[in-house]
C-alpha cells in the first residue's frame, strides 16, 4: 500500500510539473482579412470581413468572446460584441467572420479612395478553468467603391 502511495505521488509530482511549464498561452490576433466596403442602399453601407485569430499553443484553445470596434477612418462605424464556443486546433490560425451595417458620413464619403480600417477591444475564452481575454488590435485598408 505504501508504495502504491508513493508511486501515485511522484506522478502527481511530476505532471503537476509538466502542467505548470507548459501553460498555456492566451490566443492572439493577428491583423484583420477580406475587408470589403459595399453599397446595400442608398445611404447605408456594409463592412464585411475577418478578424485573423492565432493559437501559439500545441494543445487546441477555446476561443468563446469577441467584444471589438470597428472604425473606419477613426470613425467608429459598428461594435461587435459576440458570445460562441469554438475550439482552435495547436498552431493554427482563425477566421472570425463579421458584417456590419451603417451609415456613411459625408466625411467619409468625402475621403480618399482608400479607407483605413481599424478593429478594437478584446476577446478571449470564457471556459471555467481556463477563462483569459486577449487585445484585439488589428487593421487594414478598405477600397472605396462609390
Amino acid at each position: 500500500m505504501k508504495k502504491t502511495l508513493v508511486i501515485i505521488g511522484i506522478l502527481i509530482i511530476f505532471m503537476a510539473g509538466y502542467f505548470y511549464m507548459n501553460k498555456p498561452r492566451p490566443l492572439q490576433c493577428v491583423g484583420a482579412d477580406h475587408l470589403m466596403l459595399a453599397r446595400i442602399a442608398d445611404s447605408t453601407y456594409e463592412l464585411r470581413g475577418d478578424i485573423v485569430f492565432r493559437n501559439p499553443n500545441t494543445m487546441r484553445a477555446n476561443l468563446g468572446k469577441v467584444d471589438v470596434n470597428i472604425a473606419l477612418d477613426e470613425e467608429v462605424v459598428g461594435v461587435l460584441h459576440d458570445e460562441f464556443k469554438t475550439a482552435i486546433k495547436g498552431e493554427e490560425r482563425f477566421n472570425f467572420s463579421f458584417q456590419v451595417r451603417f451609415p456613411l458620413s459625408e466625411r467619409l464619403l468625402a475621403s480618399r479612395d482608400s479607407i483605413p480600417v481599424h478593429i478594437s477591444g478584446t476577446a478571449g475564452s470564457d471556459v471555467t478553468f481556463a477563462n483569459y481575454t486577449f487585445p484585439v488590435d488589428a487593421g487594414g485598408m478598405v477600397k472605396r467603391i462609390w
